[in-house]
């Protein structure tokens, strides 16, 4: 999808990504802020639809990318990489990784397969080992979510200190993580609850965020696999004018 919009993207006036989140990070990795982007949400799960209000329904659809009524989604980046969402290291980088591995089950399981594989590697739970250089400070984690999103894994609320039209990328260190200690943070999610932070649970704000191990840690993306450790994560300056509904433009084009 990337190369193909880097291709076209100058004889059209806008741009429609029809996908998930992956898909549509792909796109968003070959825009700049010229062109406006319109979505048509499919896939496993598409956040970036979730927070932008905007549904499968067809008319509705047509009328938002005839309206041109767009909002600012501010994207920072990882490893030179652009996101929307999120990146992240540990636990649920190994879950992307896997499923990637056999995309053919998961196009034929869908989010059952994400629930399957999740339970396989919790019952199997790996205590990366990460150090994290934010803010001057080194902090150390087992596992480290670098959200731009309020919602993670879907409808679940991870945050409300941040969300797609906001120029804030939060991180969550998860510390010390046990099998019990994660189910915990799970049923919070579950039940949109606040993450109580404490010793084991440290949440930074930062526009610069480095992670490292000496062990070879996966990372994802927007639920792409990007690679290994060690990674950057900065906000940076790219903009995406998003099309959206009438009533998300309080504070389009400002």
């Amino acid at each position: 999808a990337t190369v193909i919009c880097k291709v076209n993207i100058n004889k059209f006036d806008i741009i429609v990504a029809a996908g998930g989140d992956g898909i549509i990070n792909e796109v968003v990795n070959a825009m700049d802020n010229k062109k406006p982007l319109a979505i048509i949400p499919f896939g496993t799960a598409n956040i970036i639809a979730l927070e932008s209000k905007i549904n499968g329904n067809c008319e509705e659809i047509a009328k938002i990318i005839l309206s041109n009524t767009t909002k600012k989604i501010y994207v920072p980046c990882v490893n030179n990489k652009s996101f929307i969402i999120m990146t992240s290291a540990g636990y649920d980088a190994e879950i992307v990784k896997t499923i990637q591995s056999s995309l053919t089950l998961k196009n034929i399981f869908k989010k059952l397969l994400f629930f399957f594989v999740a339970t396989f590697k919790l019952l199997l739970l790996k205590k990366h080992e990460l150090k994290i250089l934010a803010n001057n400070k080194v902090y150390k984690a087992n596992w480290i979510i670098i959200t731009n999103a309020m919602h993670y894994g879907g409808a679940f609320k991870l945050t409300k200190d941040t969300n797609i039209f906001d120029k804030k990328i939060i991180a969550y260190l998860f510390c010390n993580l046990t099998r019990i200690k994660f189910i915990s943070y799970l049923f919070t999610l579950v039940f949109n609850k606040d993450l109580k932070l404490d010793n084991n649970l440290i949440k930074i704000v930062s526009d610069d965020i480095f992670i490292y191990s000496k062990n070879k840690t996966p990372v994802q993306y927007d639920g792409e696999f990007l690679g290994y450790l060690p990674v950057q994560v900065q906000s940076t300056k790219k903009i995406i004018n998003l099309l959206v509904k009438e009533e998300l433009n309080i504070q389009a084009n400002q």
